[in-house]
């Protein structure tokens, strides 16, 4: 996670992306609790070739899901969108979200009605309209600020019910996608097997056992929604759990979210996972993925580097990109690099209420979007003809 000073960090951050070259203290790498092997209850992955040029895409071995759901398949670097008939390559372009807690301003949730118009979904309609996204990231942050230990099974009234709206509402506009992303919660620890939120590094959060229940929780929420991709955590362990740690868990995670899956007869939804190195490091994965269908590896950077998301046997989706400083001029040569390996991309981060730079929109503290000098980047590059 960054370090930020001045505005962009006179709070907690809700959703710091990370600098592939930042450093911070690192203890002994600890596994966290109990996370080890994957439960069984799973599809195996598909052994198809994938497919070398454009067109219709295989279908995995578990079979195509139905129309309008993404899938990956076995081998293959891209993810796929079924038709219900066959796949065709799926590039989503977008932004990153806050939740309700919107980057600390709505910290102790003293605001009424967080979601409808009045905020996230009035922002949320700005942005569909005039920056035109087909992918957006929402990071749940249950355990980053006061009153903490907000849960998604209990406290619905403040929280589930609200974020539940707001994803929903994303659903309503065709062709668009939402990966909706554990960041923090109670049950999760750091590199050094402790609490990672409460006033520390949200941003760092490795999933353990006992985030089992939750994740059955958000997929009982959303096990429907083909619009809906998991995000199993942030940047899990920061820079001081070991890659197999962090493999360990991340398979145990999904294995969880595929029994439950399995257990309410819906199909397997795209998970991302995430690497080492504030998940600027996703390379460990490229040789050993995971044994579970339709997982995708996500990839953060500020600026991003061909070479840390360009992987030859996985899909990747870069969860979190910007730039360093002030300076966009890699946004070039990135954007069409990506354009050209078709991977999904999303940029941090947008809230018109608090500064987590880089911010895509200048702190108006309403609804309505005014772009930043990042922001007018992006937006540029969203609604562009693809």
């Amino acid at each position: 996670m960054r370090r930020l000073t001045g505005l962009a960090c006179f709070v907690l951050l809700a959703g710091c992306g990370n600098n592939s070259t930042d450093t911070s203290d690192a203890g002994d790498a600890s596994a966290p609790q109990d996370a080890s092997s994957p439960v069984d209850a799973t599809t195996p992955v598909d052994s198809q070739s994938p497919q070398d040029a454009a067109g219709d895409a295989p279908a995995p071995d578990s079979g195509l899901p139905p129309s309008g759901w993404l899938y990956t398949v076995s081998g293959s670097n891209k993810v796929y969108v079924s038709n219900g008939a066959s796949g065709t390559v799926w590039m989503g372009r977008g932004v990153n979200m806050d939740d309700i807690f919107l980057c600390g301003y709505n910290e102790g949730f003293w605001m009424s009605n967080p979601d409808a118009e009045t905020v996230d979904e009035g922002m949320l309609s700005d942005l569909m309209t005039n920056w035109k996204p087909t992918f957006l990231r929402i990071s749940l942050s249950m355990d980053s600020f006061p009153p903490y230990d907000i849960s998604w099974a209990a406290n619905t009234s403040q929280y589930t019910t609200h974020m539940t709206n707001i994803i929903d509402a994303i659903g309503t506009h065709p062709n668009v996608y939402v990966l909706v992303t554990l960041r923090s919660d109670s049950s999760m620890v750091n590199g050094s097997n402790q609490e990672c939120a409460h006033g520390g590094d949200d941003a760092v959060c490795i999933p353990t056992n006992n985030t089992d229940a939750v994740y059955q929780a958000i997929v009982d929420s959303f096990g429907s929604k083909s619009y809906v991709l998991f995000g199993l955590s942030n940047e899990p362990g920061g820079n001081a759990a070991s890659d197999s740690t962090l493999s360990s868990a991340m398979s145990h995670a999904v294995g969880v979210i595929r029994a439950e899956e399995n257990k309410l007869g819906v199909p397997h939804h795209v998970v991302s996972v995430q690497g080492n190195d504030w998940t600027s490091s996703i390379a460990f994965y490229d040789s050993a993925p995971l044994p579970y269908d339709n997982v995708v590896y996500e990839y953060h950077s500020y600026p991003p580097s061909s070479s840390g998301y360009t992987m030859t046997h996985i899909p990747v989706i870069i969860g979190e990109y910007g730039p360093s400083g002030t300076d966009t001029s890699f946004t070039t040569a990135f954007y069409t690099d990506v354009e050209s390996k078709q991977i999904p991309n999303l940029a941090w981060d947008l809230d018109t209420y608090n500064d987590c730079a880089p911010d895509l929109a200048n702190v108006t503290n309403t609804q309505t979007i005014t772009a930043s000098a990042w922001g007018q980047v992006v937006k540029t590059y969203l609604t562009a003809p693809h």
